[in-house]
């Protein structure tokens, strides 16, 4: 193939307007978990001492679940003015500290879901007594199903990576209004660690800023 300066010009042009990755930041990040007794039962707000959160399987040692809740500025997303091709939600996978976390031998699959209310308003609990809604009330709600692109196996520590690209579309387009990810095992059932199931920990981005954020493209 012969190579031409108009050809380089081209290949130059592309280059230099193909859009760069944003990388927005979370604005707030919780957990809610069977193992919180009241009133206190969303933690990990700055202060609250929790470096790390956890996330079950539904009922985990016959407690219930426990979920990671992610909010966004919407102002981070006004510019978009169509769909983008990528939103990809990365974490840090740690040790829970419970003794039951995901690993080579007993893979946890985990989901990105979008919600259809705003967790940090709407869950009671003592920093929000307005609320209108118990945690677990919530959990069985106002969580919508997620799309299986946003499922990611977790089998040890590290970052991993959930594609968000449908959610953060809903937000663009303005399906959902709600700027607020759950990361949980709801409606990825499952039994490992002798049955017993995962409390597998991610860091709180409140206590380690920029272990959790969107890279959007």
């Amino acid at each position: 193939m012969k190579i031409t300066t108009l050809s380089i010009l081209g290949i130059l042009a592309v280059a230099v307007t193909a859009p760069a990755a944003t990388i927005v930041a979370p604005t707030e990040d919780v957990m809610t978990s069977a193992f919180f007794f009241g009133p206190n039962f969303v933690r990990g707000y700055a202060g609250d001492d929790r470096p790390t959160f956890r996330v079950s399987s539904d009922n985990a040692f016959g407690t219930g679940p426990e979920t990671v809740y992610i909010g966004f500025d919407p102002s981070d997303f006004a510019a978009y003015g169509a769909p983008v091709a990528s939103a990809v939600l990365s974490m840090q996978s740690v040790d829970g500290g419970f003794g039951a976390n995901a690993g080579p031998a007993d893979p946890f699959l985990v989901s990105a879901h979008a919600v259809d209310a705003d967790p940090f308003t709407s869950i009671t609990d003592n920093t929000n007594p307005g609320g209108l809604i118990a945690w677990d009330d919530f959990f069985a709600s106002n969580i919508e199903a997620a799309d299986a692109a946003a499922a990611t196996v977790i089998n040890g520590f590290g970052a991993v990576e959930f594609d968000v690209t449908a959610l953060v579309n809903d937000w663009i387009g303005g399906t959902n209004s709600v700027f607020a990810i759950a990361v949980t095992a709801k409606n990825d059932p499952q039994t490992g660690n002798g049955g017993s199931g995962y409390l597998h920990g991610f860091l709180n981005n409140t206590e380690v800023p920029g272990s959790t954020f969107l890279t959007v493209n």
